[in-house]
């Protein structure tokens, strides 16, 4: 007992010591990446129990060895920046977030995510992101406590922990609190971050976890244990990376100036140190990350699904493919020069084709300034965080507007920090070239935030009036604040009873499986929209596997009024019929915000000739590209044969791939494998003959297969190409297959 009091009273000593604002969510953070390690417990009460049970204990541990003291924020800060910030999150609150992406996806990766893994039983990819969920899984929980409508509050405390560590970097800067409220302000006001703070986008909250680093990297010498400091920063950089995989952007330059400073640098760590500092950094960095990694790697054979398939091959989206090209940078000079390019291209940034040129004004600065700021060694570090984060923006997240929003904040950092050097010892009131050009930038970055506030008030990306321009319809909508935790609680019984019969959705439209998951969280969601999974076989089998276990479910899809014809046209895709179609309203969270949507019953084929083509549609599907590897040897080549000859050429023919060849298709010879001959000359390719299989070839397995080809009529120099062909899918070659190739001419 008196050990036990003891701890209690160490206890209390240490957190009113030690824990601000930001510890609050930090913890949050924490019992997501902890419950994340604990979805193999099926039972959801138990699971977070014991999650908050861990992450107490993990969190005593993290404020009792805090290096950083406790920083107070006094009057100057909420005034000057809190209140802002929060009149800025009321600008539209009040109305029901009505993003794209939030209808898309983000609300069922958080329902999901709250209640176990990302896809629960029976779904079948209804996200065509499927990205660590972890910062949904935040937003969900602030919407059960909170309500639909100020659930994205977290965003507001997230941003409010952000200008925190924002005057924390800033505090070497400029001394006076007021001042320095005012310039984390303006650091602070930039559109792409008021876009944001009221909607159930996740782009916020990871940035205080990159500030926090940054911030320890910038005090990284003054440390007292430099090799436990880089072990916290690479566990910040990894949580930011498992919230946003772009923010690799910002992990990499950061985790490159500490190892430079602990190896190379003049107060590097001994290497007995160093030997044990390293492996537990990067057994930090990895932790946040690996339950996620391990779990989608096992569903799809993909640590990063769908990202980097070309590499990991994942049968369930295609090797090919890439970014939207429509935004970012599209040459290597466009990418090195992009954070200021960005600033004459606006409709390149994002869909909302509007940027007010922070990054722009600061990389300008940063690098007309250098010479000035050199000799400054934490404004140095910050000039060289923002240059290198911002092209690895431009390079990795391909210079998209919403993930730069860490070079968006960094940006303001470094215009006042250069500022503040530039004009440091120097009288505002006596005129010199250090006050002018510090004068210069000043009203350049006010002219940015004001033009910045401006967008804000125009724009934001569920497209919502504000409170300014729409008073009724906010006053209206806030009376239902902490009221609207159930959409179903806003539907007629008629209505629940309806949803509460689907037993299986079928997503055939964007903007419908946020409306799915809320009023039926039960069943299982199966893709259908998504072309990319429907590319293989592997997938168009599990398609159909899922759809007719168990059978004659109930099977419903929800669409915009707009997108109905769209919906259908998917069913039929699909091999589904379309059974009924019901009109409803459903009232988003609001009795006046009805939305009009079409209930859509669909069911498998019932006809034997349309069930039979439902079940065998994974046949015209492709291979994996694993299968689509050869061999092929001619045994009696010709080298020259007559226009118009035939020519019987035997070959041998070799199965490099890890699935059999199937030598039957259809009834009309499509989906088997053949072999198949092309004359090639000047470019052009003439399609000849084919030669079937004798039985299913499996893989290693080698055959002889006798093809007749018909030399060309045009006299000529040809290259006879004999290829395997997946018939009414794809040439072997098409799929990184090497076909083999004989010169031969073709005399008249």
């Amino acid at each position: 007992m008196k050990n036990e009091a003891a701890g209690l009273g160490k206890l209390s000593r240490i957190v009113p010591l030690k824990i601000e604002l930001g510890d609050a969510l930090l913890f949050l953070y924490a019992l997501v990446f902890v419950r994340q390690y604990l979805w193999v417990i099926d039972n959801d009460l138990l699971a977070w129990t014991l999650s908050l049970v861990l992450i107490s204990i993990v969190s005593y541990f993290y404020l009792s060895t805090r290096e950083v003291p406790l920083e107070r924020f006094g009057l100057s800060f909420w005034v000057v920046v809190g209140l802002p910030l929060l009149g800025v999150y009321l600008l539209r609150a009040a109305q029901p977030d009505h993003s794209f992406d939030v209808l898309t996806y983000h609300l069922l990766h958080s329902e999901r995510s709250l209640h176990g893994p990302l896809y629960a039983p029976g779904d079948f990819f209804p996200s065509a992101t499927p990205f660590d969920p972890v910062a949904d899984t935040i937003t969900g929980a602030s919407r059960l406590i909170f309500g639909f409508r100020l659930g994205t509050v977290i965003n507001l405390f997230a941003l409010l922990w952000t200008a925190q560590i924002v005057d924390k970097i800033l505090r070497p800067f400029v001394a006076r609190p007021w001042l320095r409220a005012a310039c984390v302000l303006v650091a602070l006001i930039s559109e792409q971050l008021f876009f944001e703070i009221s909607t159930y986008m996740v782009d916020l909250l990871a940035l205080p976890l990159m500030l926090e680093a940054t911030l320890l990297t910038l005090q990284f010498d003054e440390a007292k244990n430099r090799g436990a400091n880089f072990i916290r920063i690479a566990l910040l950089l990894g949580a930011a990376l498992a919230f946003k995989l772009t923010n690799l952007a910002v992990a990499f330059p950061l985790l490159a100036i500490c190892t430079y400073k602990i190896t190379v640098g003049p107060q590097r760590l001994k290497l007995k140190r160093l030997s044990t500092s390293v492996p537990i950094a990067a057994a930090a960095f990895l932790a946040p990350l690996l339950p996620f990694v391990i779990f989608i790697f096992r569903l799809t054979g993909n640590p990063v699904f769908p990202v980097a398939n070309g590499y990991f091959k994942s049968p369930y989206w295609p090797t090919r493919g890439g970014w939207d090209d429509r935004w970012g940078p599209q040459t290597l000079r466009e990418i090195i020069t992009w954070p200021v390019l960005i600033w004459f291209k606006p409709e390149r940034s994002s869909e909302l084709a509007v940027y007010s040129g922070r990054l722009s004004l600061a990389c300008i600065v940063a690098l007309g300034c250098l010479v000035l700021v050199w000799r400054n060694e934490r404004a140095r570090l910050l000039v060289i965080t923002l240059l290198s984060t911002s092209i690895m923006w431009s390079a990795i997240a391909l210079g998209y507007s919403r993930y730069g929003l860490y070079e968006e904040i960094l940006a303001g950092i470094v215009v006042v920090a250069v500022v503040a050097v530039v004009a440091r010892a120097q009288s505002w009131a006596r005129p010199s070239w250090r006050v002018a050009l510090a004068s210069i930038i000043c009203i350049a970055l006010l002219a940015q935030a004001g033009l910045a506030f401006r967008y804000t008030l125009r724009k934001e990306w569920g497209s919502r009036s504000n409170v300014i321009n729409n008073p009724k319809v906010h006053a209206r909508d806030s009376r239902l604040v902490l009221r609207d935790r159930d959409l179903l609680s806003f539907l007629t019984p008629e209505d629940r009873a309806r949803f509460d019969g689907v037993q299986m959705w079928v997503e055939t439209c964007p903007k419908s499986t946020g409306f799915e998951v809320l009023l039926n969280p039960r069943a299982p969601i199966i893709a259908a929209r998504q072309p990319e999974y429907f590319v293989t076989r592997v997938a168009w089998r599990e398609y159909i596997r899922r759809i007719e276990q168990p059978p004659e479910r109930k099977m419903f899809s929800l669409c915009l009024n707009e997108d109905l014809a769209t919906a259908k046209e998917v069913i039929a895709q699909r091999g589904l019929e379309l059974a009924e179609v019901v009109p409803v309203t459903v009232p988003f969270f609001s009795p006046a915000d009805q939305i009009a949507m079409m209930l859509i019953e669909i069911r498998v084929p019932r006809e034997p000739a349309a069930r039979q083509q439902f079940e065998t549609a994974w046949m015209k599907a492709a291979f994996t590209p694993s299968v689509y590897r050869e061999d092929i040897v001619a045994i009696n080549p010709p080298t020259a044969l007559r226009a118009g000859e035939k020519a019987e050429i035997r070959f041998k023919v070799r199965n490099l791939g890890d699935e059999a060849w199937p030598a039957v298709g259809t009834k009309d010879f499509r989906y088997q494998v053949n072999m198949g001959n092309r004359w090639m000359i000047g470019g052009t390719k003439l399609e000849d003959n084919r030669a079937v299989l004798s039985g299913d070839l499996a893989p290693g397995a080698e055959t002889q297969i006798t093809l007749t080809v018909n030399a060309p009529r045009t006299a000529g120099d040809y290259t006879l190409e004999v290829d395997m062909v997946h018939e009414g899918v794809t040439w072997f070659s098409e799929k990184g297959g090497r076909p083999l190739r004989l010169n031969l001419r073709v005399m008249p």
